[in-house]
């Protein structure tokens, strides 16, 4: 081989080996001469070499503040919590083995910083009441503009903008009318600022306070002895105490109340009356009511005569049947027994019966059957009949007769002797 083949040869392999090793530019990411890093996060360079290098080597400096560097296989600069120090200049030098060749770029790292938005509200959300609901930040470090974002949940309520002076406070106020459908729903105040998409969050999940709403579930009328079941319930929040009141009396003895708005117990006629559920929270009270009817009887069935003179022929029969119960009876039967039918000049309105001129085929034993809305029947007893004027009163009216037609004649004489005998009865 002649000395020209061989130094061509020495050249290719000079010129392979500084094309196998060229380093033709170094990239860092995120890309850009200055790279905006919220304070508190975690952040990452990444340094890659453009061209044909293999094995690059990585040397990371800050300024002139670190003079021997960090040595990195994989080009990865890595900051966990970043602070206000961390901010600077960021250099990354790559060589390949095997050559002395080195190139480097710059990147300046800014850190914006702005403290963790503070959530104030009132203690007691109610229903349909407007409370203002306050989000504020402070602590700014380079931030120009910042947005404070307010959702109930997904929902976007309001957004604003605000450019604060470095170390300022800054705070926005939502006006929110809560409903009780908001219960357990997320409300969030999310602060952004312009350098970046980072953002910090305040929420709270809301809890509404609301009225209670009385429901009664009981019957409003019962037989007497029966067992009686009343409930009631409130759906309030928080949730609401339940009482049952005897509207204007003492709580009956024989009704029991317990807890969850029951009362149970075996009904006596005087249960009868307004009863009011009561349930109460801290937002108000509410109130509904029931009138209760307790049925009872037919009890102590009797048949009352009202005559302004004594039984006899010819003055009015005027009976009344009587009955303690309730409600009032369904209906009155009127008969004269034994299997005889009432006389046609009776006359029968529910529980009275008149007979206007008594006569002797009217006499007889009355009977009323009372009959409640129950079924329940009871009965009750007249006797109707006029007495026969006994021999010894027939004969004084005699005796008084004759003696007056003597004195004053005969016409005069009876009418003053019937005088007499009524003066000796």
């Amino acid at each position: 081989m002649d000395m020209k083949k061989m130094l061509l040869l020495q050249l290719c392999a000079l010129f392979h080996v500084t094309v196998g090793s060229q380093i033709e530019e170094v990239a860092i990411s995120p890309p850009g001469k200055e790279v905006f890093v919220l304070a508190g996060s975690a952040f990452q360079f990444t340094c890659a070499c453009v061209g044909s290098c293999k094995t690059p080597q990585f040397r990371w400096t800050r300024a002139s503040t670190d003079s021997d560097g960090t040595l990195t296989k994989n080009g990865t600069l890595k900051l966990s919590n970043v602070t206000l120090e961390d901010e600077g200049r960021y250099t990354c030098e790559i060589k390949c083995d095997g050559s002395s060749e080195k190139k480097r770029t710059t990147v300046k790292m800014t850190v914006y910083a702005f403290s963790q938005p503070v959530l104030v509200m009132p203690f007691i959300l109610m229903e349909n009441v407007a409370s203002d609901v306050t989000c504020s930040v402070d602590a700014f470090d380079h931030v120009d503009h910042v947005h404070i974002n307010w959702y109930l949940g997904s929902e976007l309520l309001k957004n604003e903008t605000q450019q604060p002076l470095d170390a300022a406070k800054v705070s926005d106020t939502l006006t929110l009318t809560p409903l009780r459908a908001h219960t357990g729903k997320k409300l969030t105040c999310e602060v952004k600022a312009d350098m970046n998409n980072n953002s910090k969050q305040s929420f709270s999940y809301l809890d509404i306070h609301y009225a209670p709403k009385v429901n009664i579930s009981a019957s409003s009328s019962g037989m007497e002895e029966e067992e009686v079941v009343m409930s009631c319930t409130g759906d309030g929040h928080p949730a609401p105490t339940i009482e049952w009141e005897k509207k204007g009396e003492i709580w009956p003895k024989n009704l029991h109340r317990h807890t969850q708005g029951i009362v149970t117990g075996r009904l006596h006629r005087s249960n009868q009356g307004v009863y009011q559920c009561v349930a109460k929270n801290m937002v108000s009270e509410a109130k509904e009511e029931m009138k209760l009817e307790v049925q009872y009887g037919p009890a102590n069935t009797s048949i009352q005569a009202f005559s302004l003179q004594a039984m006899s022929y010819g003055v009015q029969l005027n009976l009344t049947c009587l009955s303690d119960m309730q409600p009032k009876a369904k209906q009155y039967v009127w008969t004269r027994i034994p299997g005889m039918a009432l006389p046609k000049e009776a006359v029968v309105t529910n529980s009275h019966l008149i007979i206007e001129n008594f006569q002797e085929h009217h006499q007889g034993i009355y009977e009323c059957r009372v009959i409640h809305h129950s079924g329940n029947t009871e009965r009750a007893f007249f006797t109707a009949s006029v007495q026969a004027e006994t021999k010894s009163k027939v004969f004084t009216q005699l005796v008084a007769a004759v003696t007056g037609s003597l004195v004053s004649g005969i016409t005069g004489g009876i009418v003053a002797g019937f005088m007499l005998a009524k003066w000796l009865k």
